[in-house]
């Protein structure tokens, strides 16, 4: 049965313009220059300009916009594109002096870098072993069990599923192939396992860390009786080793504590991980969003977007503005608009990566003048309330972009954090206290590593005000064993 209601509910809706500067914000100036150059195909109206900009610095002389000011120019712009009834005017293109998106740039050339590279397809672990395995004598049934083995290593190179659940996932996908005809078994995968072992990475698709490591001491150039040695403590005595029990392996094996120590130097330079080795081998390139520098003893906050194309509106379609088709004015009205809001977004991430690092570096001065010392404890908020934005705007700005000094380069999230209390009432960065616990590991006596009730009562006595169970959480951020890990004779 139709029956027709009528509800009155309440929307929040982003218009498009909005949603675009919230998306150029987020992305870093690498993922940027890809984009105006995809924009730069996809609109007419858009060109590369070759004028300079501008002065793109920021200094303390510097005036900052307020997001009152900002919302209240939004809002009468939004008012503007609201009037959908009213005529679209040509002239507004041909006599527009809009000026556009320009890059910064040197007065003096530089040799730039060429970055080509960093867009260029990844090689992973799996397409490595997979050229492998088709270069090997193995039959086409055997590679067909290859392929399922090794698209089941997971990301640290291990196979650590069943085999009779592998053979059989093998059963129901072998039909409709040439192998429908052909029986599976767990016997056929281990087979096939141990071909795909002796493929570099050494100690890829090992099920266990004990068989990883031994594989590759297999292949290691090591006198005999060492190597032996190492083989039957990870076979035998895995647990002892890992816990570092050397007192347990010295009585077992009558060995001296050189010995001992020679075995524990030997096996820790091995790789647990070998399904890393492929894939670290395509390095991640950082590409500083912002430059920081000094001139005659002033801070100089810069964008290093050189590599962005600078744009402007495209005048050559000025002559087609006067037409009368329905069809061109729409598409004329379109990408017009479309690229005066790429533009003004453009320009609107720029003002604010400039205002938002400006904010940091005021507050973090002391950070740059002791080339990395000192970090002060700093909130999102704080810098939010300095420049009179939303902290939603300073979280979308300061993540996944970087700013290079001369002792450096730094993620922007890297200059917040929370802060602990000293005995004295001062505040201290969380992150200086992470580097105060390191800095005492580094120190400790190798035979008795400090534990973290020590370190707490080190900490304790330098006037930080923090718990044991803090002391060992900041440890493991920073990827610190526990003592008993870092034990050495």
């Amino acid at each position: 049965m139709l029956k027709q209601t009528q509800s009155q509910k309440q929307l929040q809706k982003l218009i498009p313009q909005i949603i675009q500067k919230q998306n150029l914000l987020a992305i870093s100036t690498m993922a940027l220059e890809q984009m105006v150059k995809q924009e730069l195909e996809m609109n007419p109206f858009l060109e590369e300009s070759d004028e300079l900009e501008e002065d793109s610095t920021l200094d303390e002389e510097t005036p900052v916009e307020t997001e009152a000011e900002k919302v209240e120019s939004e809002g009468e712009e939004t008012e503007k594109i609201k009037k959908e009834d009213e005529e679209f005017d040509t002239d507004d293109y041909i006599e527009s002096d809009y000026e556009g998106y320009k890059a910064s740039e040197d007065n003096v050339t530089k040799e730039r870098v060429n970055y080509e590279n960093m867009w260029s397809s990844k090689v992973t672990l799996k397409d490595n072993l997979l050229s492998q395995l088709h270069l090997t004598e193995l039959t086409d049934k055997d590679m067909f069990i290859g392929e399922e083995i090794i698209w089941s290593l997971d990301d640290e190179g291990y196979f650590r599923e069943n085999p009779e659940e592998i053979a059989a996932d093998i059963e129901k996908q072998k039909t409709d192939t040439a192998f429908e005809s052909d029986t599976f078994t767990a016997d056929d995968v281990i087979r096939v396992l141990k071909v795909i072992q002796t493929f570099e990475p050494v100690g890829i698709a090992s099920r266990t860390l004990a068989e990883c490591l031994i594989v590759q001491l297999k292949e290691m150039e090591l006198e005999a009786s060492m190597k032996q040695i190492c083989i039957d403590i990870l076979q035998n005595h895995f647990e002892e080793f890992r816990l570092k029990n050397f007192e347990k392996l010295i009585k077992e094996y009558g060995i001296t504590i050189d010995i001992i120590n020679r075995i524990f130097e030997i096996i820790s330079k091995l790789n647990p991980k070998p399904g890393y080795l492929v894939d670290s081998s395509d390095s991640i390139y950082i590409y500083p969003d912002i430059i920081i520098y000094k001139e005659n003893e002033e801070y100089k906050v810069e964008l290093n977007d050189r590599s962005v194309p600078s744009l402007k509106l495209n005048e050559v379609y000025s002559d087609l503005m006067r037409t009368s088709d329905k069809k061109a004015k729409d598409f004329i009205k379109t990408n017009f608009e479309r690229a005066k809001w790429f533009l003004d977004s453009l320009r609107s991430r720029k003002e604010t990566l400039m205002k938002v690092m400006f904010a940091i570096l005021i507050r973090q001065k002391e950070f740059f003048d002791l080339k990395g010392k000192n970090l002060k404890p700093m909130l999102e908020k704080e810098v939010a309330e300095d420049i009179s934005m939303d902290i939603s705007t300073i979280s979308r700005t300061v993540r996944g972009k970087y700013v290079q000094t001369d002792f450096g380069i730094f993620e922007l999230k890297h200059f917040f954090s929370y802060h602990l209390k000293t005995d004295m009432g001062d505040d201290i960065s969380t992150k200086e206290v992470k580097n105060r616990i390191a800095e005492m590991i580094q120190g400790e006596n190798s035979n008795s590593p400090l534990t973290d009730d020590e370190l707490t009562a080190e900490l304790n006595k330098l006037g930080y005000k923090i718990a044991r169970r803090t002391v060992a959480k900041y440890r493991e951020s920073i990827r610190i064993p526990v003592a008993r890990l870092r034990r050495k004779l």
